[in-house]
């Protein structure tokens, strides 16, 4: 049995009998048009009952918000190839100060302090793409929890389930993956800033000899930043092609 839907904005409904057809206002017969309207009204409903069938009363399908979040996982990682680049671009400004410390390493100095803001900002919309991300996974388990009250067979209702588990602890695994980049993160982009500070009160010949130690560390945490992107990336990619339906390149 299918339940209505009912819309009171809906106009009045309109009303037959065997060889009439009226709309509730004094018109003359025609059959043709009778024919024709009633044609039209049966196929109309027949579109509407079937619609009803397959797709419920203001049902949103799930794959639907599957694709949301697979689409929400895509920016994230998108924002995070982005800081890879900006991490790039810090990382190879830096050591032209100390490339044209003997010479002049003002503008070289200026690129490093833009390169810093600019990974800071990257920094900062991957954390916002982040949790996007986690907010439309959230509503996607969370409809797919309250679908699955409203399965009637048991067996499918366990088999939903059982993927609903799985796939939720897949995506999980997101936040596992970026846990080790945070704790490196934030320390390491602390030190950019510090560097900054530094060698903006002394921007010498020795100021720079007598930080190269500690730029060479700066260096080497950051190659172990993008490492840790990496496997985020990786992760990402796994997660979005487990969840998402699939969808071929034409």
């Amino acid at each position: 049995m299918i339940a209505a839907c009912t819309d009171s904005s809906a106009p009045p409904q309109q009303s037959y009998s065997a060889g009439t057809f009226t709309t509730g206002t004094n018109q003359k017969h025609n059959p043709m048009k009778t024919r024709n309207a009633l044609q039209h009204t049966l196929t109309l409903g027949t579109l509407l009952v079937t619609a009803a069938l397959f797709t419920g009363c203001g049902t949103t399908s799930g794959y639907k918000q599957a694709d949301k979040t697979g689409a929400g996982i895509a920016e994230f990682r998108d924002e995070i190839v982005n800081g890879k680049k900006a991490i790039d671009e810090t990382v190879k400004s830096l050591d032209q100060i100390v490339v044209t410390a003997t010479t002049d390493p003002r503008k070289a100095f200026e690129q490093y302090s833009k390169s810093v803001s600019n990974l800071e900002s990257a920094a900062n919309k991957a954390r916002k793409r982040g949790q996007e991300m986690k907010e439309q996974g959230k509503v996607y388990f969370a409809q797919w929890e309250k679908q699955l009250a409203e399965v009637q067979n048991a067996e499918i209702r366990t088999l939903a389930a059982t993927r609903k588990a799985k796939l939720q602890e897949t995506f999980d695994t997101i936040r596992t993956a970026a846990e080790p980049l945070k704790l490196q993160f934030d320390p390491w982009m602390n030190d950019l800033k510090d560097l900054q500070k530094y060698l903006s009160n002394d921007l010498t010949i020795a100021g720079v000899d007598a930080a190269k130690s500690l730029i060479a560390k700066t260096r080497a945490d950051g190659a172990e930043v993008q490492k840790s992107m990496d496997s985020l990336l990786a992760e990402l990619n796994t997660v979005a092609a487990t969840i998402t339906p699939a969808k071929a390149a034409k």
